[in-house]
């Protein structure tokens, strides 16, 4: 048995007895301490994998949390685009209407209402402007 740590201790009365019981009572003594050791090997392996998983889910929950701040953040700023487009939508339209009334307050001042009087000279005026194109005809290729 090479194990350092495990030494056998003579009886008070000084003589080493060998017999088959104790060499199976060492034998099994020896299992168990080996059989302990592995467990407890296996245990620290658990233990550092444990602190690894916490590690991990540590480092996750950060960034987690980074994750909520930015969307939060663009959540945020989107609102207040909406809020400007729609403030801008608004004053869009309330310049339109502005445009389109004054648009038609220039057009009623550039639409010229006739008097009564000048719509009889204009008719006037076009009938002698047909009878002088027709008797130009008549005497260009009467003749």
């Amino acid at each position: 048995m090479a194990d350092a740590s495990y030494e056998h201790h003579a009886p008070a009365g000084g003589s080493t007895m060998t017999s088959p019981e104790n060499t199976e009572e060492k034998s099994a003594a020896y299992a168990r301490g080996m059989d302990a050791g592995r467990i407890e090997q296996r245990l620290q392996g658990h233990d550092e994998h444990l602190r690894k998983i916490n590690g991990s889910i540590d480092s996750m929950t950060q960034a987690l949390g980074s994750l909520t701040e930015e969307l939060r953040a663009n959540v945020n700023l989107l609102g207040s685009n909406v809020t400007a487009d729609r403030r801008d939508a608004t004053e869009r339209e309330r310049i339109a209407a502005v445009r389109v009334e004054e648009a038609g307050l220039a057009e009623s001042q550039r639409t010229v209402r006739w008097t009564a009087w000048q719509r009889w000279f204009a008719v006037v005026g076009a009938i002698i402007l047909v009878v002088n194109f027709g008797l130009g005809l008549y005497l260009a290729f009467g003749r």
